[in-house]
């Protein structure tokens, strides 16, 4: 877990560059996580201005084993993604926001693991499919999309005799 941690007392100022390797062990801390293997490289940008601390955090690579919405095979998706976020060093006891996180001047280090984590989690595809050839139509098996098709009952839903007089309204 040391290795997501940055010392905020060794930075000089100017830009501080640091790089992070997201293997399969990273995911493993995250219980309710559905992302177990990942090839990311996570790349941290720290500017130092006197007191002021900036971060922009830069995360690009693959989400492996996924599986597929529509064929249910395994995929490997491409995820990049950027954020910045303002460090405030202070004493009061604040909640940290997306934009702003709030360190303890006792502290004196920055834990990224659970923002790299957000990250990641949070650029996934809602929907995971394999990717469109050039004329546009699906790289899916098509067996099994078929199979899917075969046994997947579509229900007609019968409408409520109440209602259906409001579907007759003219509305100007």
């Amino acid at each position: 877990m040391n290795d997501f941690i940055i010392k905020l007392g060794a930075l000089t100022n100017g830009i501080n560059s640091f790089s992070f390797d997201i293997k399969d062990q990273f995911f493993e801390a995250f219980t309710l996580s559905d992302v177990e293997h990942a090839d990311i490289i996570a790349t941290a940008l720290l500017d130092k201005d006197g007191n002021k601390l900036g971060l922009k955090l830069r995360i690009d690579g693959k989400i492996n084993n996924q599986l597929c919405d529509i064929c249910t095979e395994e995929i490997s998706i491409d995820i990049t993604a950027e954020t910045d976020v303002v460090l405030k060093i202070t004493d009061e006891d604040l909640h940290s926001t997306d934009e702003i996180f709030y360190i303890k001047k006792s502290e004196n280090s920055l834990n990224l693991k659970q923002l790299i984590f957000e990250i990641i989690i949070l650029n996934l595809p809602n929907k995971r499919q394999h990717p469109f050839d050039e004329e546009g139509n699906s790289t899916c098996n098509e067996e099994m999309v078929d199979l899917v098709n075969k046994y997947t009952e579509v229900e007609e839903k019968s409408s409520d005799p109440r209602w259906d007089a409001l579907k007759n309204l003219k509305i100007k």
